[in-house]
């Protein structure tokens, strides 16, 4: 039998005008059951949406989180919306006047499908954004329509954050529990396993996982996979492929991450262990042995992020030695977004060259390699044994 599927076009006009099959970017026999869900940030579709990306942003209980938030939330994401809207276009018209990350993901969904068709599997990739269009919900809808009867969520951040995966997790709980209401047809499922570490890598979301009522398709959440050994294989890969043009005796490895507040690593957050994780697994396979660091960028607010900020770690290496070269590796990030093509590759790079750096050097966003396709599949499979699914039994004949 003979997969057939349709392909969105990737261009700006497709992405801005997806009014049926939200989310969806292949489309298989109606006899697969499984459904594959890819998460992600979302951005901006164009200048225009700007702001209402950044108030969904704000908006989000896992963003804006302290006390009595609630009271003032809604306001604040509307405040903060409408202050940062003209320097948040001024920034997305020097990337292409849209969010990269969008088409990336797109594209990313489209490797991994093809993956998943080369093996035989019949599973379905869907997509879904937090903060835009289309929005994770819409793509659980879609999802739920088809009636599949099991669900991988995967998202698009290795290392688990309450502020990502976490927030993840609050949409998808909220879709169950709100459609499980509407339609009086649920089911419990027991998580197959009580052990946490079996709980974050792959089962129900915490709020179902004790029996409680949910929708008839089975749940399935992967929430970290920072250690996947495909993953770190993508970033020496690119690694190496930058070194190739830089003298390695001067040459220094920044390591920059998202930063998120202190009071979250506080409460818990496993984040800042997660990305060091990463970053020495990272090292240790690349063979590195000479100097390295760790940087965070992209704070916004008053209140205390993560330490320290990548353009001071840029600034002391240039204090110490003006010789040097600067490699800049974005941990956290899967796709290109305004972070790593404006803030690293811009705003940064001018830091280096006004304090005298010899080189200052970006390494790529993850985006379609082949490593990373590969690190997305292996959690996929892994899932599926971990959940009992039984593989041989989804092989289909071509």
């Amino acid at each position: 039998m003979i997969h057939i599927y349709r392909k969105k076009m990737l261009n700006k006009k497709s992405i801005q005008n997806q009014s049926d099959d939200i989310g969806t970017i292949h489309k298989l026999p109606l006899r697969s059951r499984i459904a594959v869900l890819l998460i992600n940030f979302g951005g901006p579709h164009s200048l225009g949406t700007v702001k209402p990306f950044l108030f969904n942003l704000f908006n989000d209980p896992t963003v804006l989180n302290f006390p009595l938030s609630f009271l003032y939330r809604k306001p604040l994401a509307w405040l903060i919306s409408n202050m940062r809207d003209m320097t948040s276009r001024e920034m997305y018209k020097k990337i292409g006047s849209i969010s990269p990350l969008i088409p990336i993901t797109y594209l990313q969904s489209e490797k991994l499908q093809e993956l998943f068709n080369k093996n035989n599997l019949p599973l379905d990739v869907f997509i879904g954004f937090r903060y835009c269009k289309p929005f994770i919900e819409d793509a659980l809808s879609e999802i739920s329509n088809k009636n599949y009867d099991k669900l991988i969520v995967l998202p698009l951040y290795p290392q688990y954050s309450y502020t990502t995966i976490g927030s993840a997790q609050v949409a998808v709980n909220s879709w169950f529990k709100k459609h499980v209401a509407r339609r009086n047809k649920v089911t419990t499922k027991q998580s197959r396993s009580n052990s946490p570490k079996a709980d974050r890598d792959c089962g129900a979301c915490p709020e179902q996982s004790e029996g409680s009522p949910r929708n008839d398709m089975e749940l399935h959440f992967i929430k970290e996979w920072y250690t996947d050994d495909d993953y770190i294989q993508s970033y020496v890969s690119l690694i190496q492929d930058c070194l190739k043009n830089l003298d390695l005796r001067s040459t220094e490895i920044i390591f920059s991450a998202h930063s998120i507040p202190v009071f979250n690593i506080e409460n818990g957050d496993p984040y800042k262990e997660h990305i060091i994780k990463s970053a020495n697994l990272i090292i240790q396979k690349l063979k590195w042995k000479k100097k390295w660091h760790l940087g965070y960028q992209s704070k916004l607010g008053p209140v205390k992020w993560l330490e320290p900020s990548t353009d001071k770690v840029i600034e002391e290496i240039a204090l110490r030695n003006k010789n040097t070269n600067i490699l800049v590796v974005p941990i956290s990030f899967v796709c290109e977004h305004v972070e790593t093509i404006y803030e690293i590759g811009m705003l940064y790079k001018d830091i280096a060259n006004k304090h005298g750096i010899k080189k200052f050097t970006r390494v790529p966003a993850l985006n379609t390699n082949k490593y990373l396709i590969q690190a997305l599949y292996n959690q996929v499979m892994i899932c599926l044994e971990k959940s009992q699914i039984d593989i041989k039994e989804l092989l289909t004949v071509i």
